[in-house]
């Protein structure tokens, strides 16, 4: 075996940094450029020089040297090295005088960015262009394979290739790949695009769709249209969606989707999404439809126009900060009319919404506490009209307990003004100011510790319930802890431990009974009922504790409450959907009241959590998060592997039964499969009412009677062998006997995930909507309300796997192996190989 050792002259500089930089074209200008050469013999032996720079190793069978014509002649199993890229073949010339290399009989180079085998390679250095025959060029970053009967390098990252083919899906030598474009002539931008003339779409390699022209992206956030979706919908008719995707810049894009149902109308979604820099960011959507006619559903009304008109909602968020500490957020959700959502959204949340909030957040933190001046808007959807308040706007300032003097006692204060104005019926201004003091927990020994506290509360409005004058109202709270915690540890066989933690707390608290009926009640502010009330608590804990996991196998909570004083007399209605547990914006200005029977002792409260029911908090603030390229908008963390039970009950002692009870279990086996169900149930009779403005864990009231609830829930996934990734969930209210939705996906993916296709089925009591997604990777997933919906059901299978037909963390390309954890390692095969 002859070696000989190349070491460029000094002035060469950096050979080294060369490769890193040029890839293919560098190692070959290495190899062609003038070289500063010592005599080495055939057996082997290395040529020194001045240069302490990274020698060209060529290795072969045998190596000739013709010295008057500056050639080199290398014949079997030729290997040439330099750095990280390596050049074999059966026979190699150099030709360092007119610049050629010419390699011939199983020719393959890799380096970092690609893969290139040919059974001839030519190139020129000094024109920088080259030509290999029968070649094929595989990019690592794309899993992208390009190969023709000639394949002619203009440039480091530009090529013209005849007569070939692309795909990026694996095939085993010999096999024919899922799919690929065949063509006569391509022009190939690594990093950009790849477009060709006369060319087809073959499946399996049938020629399916011919191809006059066509660009291919090749690279992450990349110009063009995206693959249409068909839809069905039983009210709307047939339809249809494109995407077109155009990258503005690296720091902007924007998605058009105009979509046409043949029974309700055409239109346009837009999305359009930025980063102003490293402090802002933000995403904003417009959904247009010209409506041409309204199949009668749910929502309409005898009233409303059915025929032609425009409809329109615009949805958004903006995120900047200003300096270091003053924060800017904007939030928009708009419609043109309250009924868009019911009639035509195919989000059951979206459909269930009481209102769309818009809001507009300044926040500066200070070194102690923070200001604040918010504008917050609130669109009546199914609750609410013209006579719904409104924050506009809204000022405050929080601070939270400090101690004073660097004594045990600490102080806080919080503060606000609200304008709250609405377009019916008259608007107030209120001014309320709640300081507060408390002291350092006062411990008993070592197993109790107290804590009293004290808040005043002044409330001034600019106008009362009935009467315009104005009206004021002062009262104060007092509490005081007693808290305790045991903890015993209890060791495993296996290295790990069980640690288990007791800790019970009592609270009492004082509120004086204070005039309500002459105020406005328009949230948890206004409202402030009498309290003299004893809570206590009683939570338990079991961890196991391994050297890398950790498994919670009981987390047991125990609260009631008794009225030391009298019992409640009144209750007001009950207000689904409202957090927190008081207060809606579109109320009446006094809510009406039923006299119920109020008991000493509140129902028990008991929840019980089995198993790890909590993701893993992300090392990402909201303004480090990715945003943009087809796969950012999926950004969320990976929804974690559970298993867990937990029940939510309040029990009677009265009547010794249930008054509520709650229930979700959910079940991962891996990536294979997972099951999830939910229930809800609520006797008929006074609803407990958790917490208040004062404390959250207190049953000092309850709502007035409501009518029984029984409500379940169930979904889960599956994947297959053969490639079929099934969801569904449904909902079912049993009291009713109906079920207000049921949604169905599947998902294929082929061998290699080079494409997939979606279906999913969507049923609400008005309508069934049918549609799939037709993906190949590469060019990118869609966002719409059915690929969100897909996504939700199976992001606990496939979450972040390569090919995905809607926007994926990683991009259509997926995350790194390490990181997506659902396939452990890379595919075997390359494409097309």
């Amino acid at each position: 075996m002859a070696v000989i050792c190349l070491r460029f002259a000094a002035s060469m500089g950096d050979p080294l940094a060369w490769l890193r930089q040029g890839g293919l074209l560098t190692i070959l200008t290495l190899l062609l450029s003038p070289l500063s050469v010592s005599a080495a013999d055939h057996s082997g032996g290395s040529a020194g020089s001045s240069s302490a720079s990274t020698p060209l190793d060529i290795t072969a069978e045998r190596i000739d040297y013709q010295q008057e014509q500056e050639i080199y002649e290398a014949n079997g199993a030729v290997v040439i090295r330099q750095g990280g890229i390596t050049l074999t073949a059966d026979h190699a010339t150099i030709q360092a005088l007119p610049g050629i290399l010419t390699a011939i009989g199983h020719v393959h180079l890799t380096d970092v960015q690609a893969d290139v085998t040919a059974e001839r390679l030519e190139l020129n250095v000094n024109t920088e262009a080259g030509i290999a025959t029968h070649g094929e060029l595989f990019i690592p970053s794309r899993n992208a394979l390009v190969s023709g009967q000639y394949l002619q390098r203009l440039s480091e990252y530009h090529y013209r290739v005849k007569d070939g083919s692309f795909t990026n899906c694996d095939a085993r030598e010999g096999e024919v790949p899922a799919w690929r474009f065949r063509f006569k002539d391509v022009d190939m931008t690594i990093g950009d695009t790849l477009a060709f003339k006369g060319g087809w779409f073959c499946i399996l390699d049938v020629p399916t769709i011919p191809l006059p022209t066509f660009s291919y992206p090749m690279a992450r956030r990349q110009t063009g249209f995206l693959i249409p979706t068909p839809k069905y919908n039983s009210r709307f008719g047939f339809g249809a969606q494109a995407h077109f995707f155009w990258a503005i810049s690296p720091s902007q894009d924007v998605t058009i989707s105009p979509s046409y149902y043949n029974r309700l109308g055409y239109g346009s979604d837009f999305e359009y999404r930025y980063i102003l820099d490293r402090r802002s960011r933000g995403k904003w959507f417009v959904s247009y439809l010209q409506q041409t006619q309204l199949p009668d559903g749910a929502g309409a009304t005898d009233g409303e126009k059915s025929g032609e008109q425009a409809r329109a909602t615009v949805t958004g968020t903006h995120t900047q900060y200003l300096t270091n500490t003053l924060l800017l957020r904007a939030n928009a959700n708009l419609v043109t009319d309250q009924n868009f959502y019911q009639q035509l959204s195919n989000s059951g949340v979206l459909r269930a919404l009481p209102s769309a909030e818009s809001n507009l957040l300044l926040s500066q933190r200070l070194p102690y506490g923070s200001l604040y001046l918010l504008g917050l808007y609130l669109q009546p959807l199914q609750a609410g009209g013209k006579d719904t308040f409104q924050r506009l706007p809204e000022a405050g300032y929080n601070l939270p307990y400090v101690s004073l003097f660097n004594s045990p006692v600490q102080y806080g204060m919080e503060g606000n003004y609200v304008n709250f104005y609405r377009e019916d019926g008259f608007s107030l201004n209120r001014f309320n100011l709640v300081p507060g003091i408390a002291t350092e927990p006062i411990h008993l020994g070592h197993l109790l510790a107290i804590r009293p506290q004290a808040k005043f509360r002044e409330v001034y409005y600019t106008r009362g319930a009935q009467s315009e004058d104005a009206q004021h109202r002062e009262t104060f709270w007092l509490g005081v802890d007693a808290t305790s915690k045991l903890t015993r540890r209890f060791a495993l066989a296996d290295g790990g431990s069980l640690l288990h933690t007791m800790e019970p707390t009592v609270t009492y608290e004082y509120v004086p009974g204070t005039r309500q009926s002459a105020l406005a009640q328009i949230d948890q502010a206004d409202d402030l009922p009498k309290k003299n009330l004893v809570t206590y608590m009683l939570r338990s804990r079991v961890l196991e504790s391994g050297t890398r996991t950790a498994f919670n196998w009981l987390d047991l909570t125990v609260a009631q409450s008794y009225h030391v004083g009298a019992v409640q007399t009144l209750a007001r209605e009950f207000t689904p959907g409202v957090a927190p547990f008081l207060g809606s914006f579109t109320q009446p200005i006094q809510p009406a009241t039923v006299p119920i029977q109020g008991k000493k002792f509140s129902d028990i409260w008991m929840r019980a959590v089995v198993g790890n029911n909590l993701p893993p908090l992300s090392s990402l603030s909201q303004l480090d998060t990715p945003i943009f390229g087809q796969g950012a908008q999926a950004w969320a963390l990976r929804p974690p592997i559970n298993r867990y039970v937990t029940m939510d009950a309040f029990f009677d002692p009265y009547q010794l039964t249930v008054s509520q009870f709650n229930t979700d279990l959910r079940f991962q086996e891996g990536t294979n499969w997972y099951f999830e169900v939910g229930q809800r149930y609520t006797k008929d009779g006074n609803r407990v009412r958790r917490g208040d403005i004062w404390n959250p864990i207190s049953f000092n009231e309850v709502f007035a009677p409501t009518k029984e609830i029984q409500f379940v829930t169930m979904g889960g996934g599956v994947r297959t062998p053969w490639g079929w990734t099934f969801g569904a969930k449904a909902y079912y209210d049993v009291k009713q006997g109906r079920s207000p939705e049921l949604d169905v996906v599947a998902l294929y993916q082929n061998p290699c995930k080079c494409w997939s296709l979606g279906l999913h089925y969507i049923k609400f009591p008005d309508r069934e909507q049918y549609g799939f997604m037709l993906n190949f990777t590469g060019v990118g997933g869609v966002g719409n309300a059915e690929a969100v919906l897909m996504r939700t059901l199976l992001n606990p299978l496939v979450y972040g796997e390569r090919g995905l037909p809607w926007p994926a963390p990683g991009g259509p390309y997926g995350l790194p192996p390490q990181v997506s954890e659902t396939t452990g390692t890379r595919p075997a095969v390359q494409a097309g190989r």
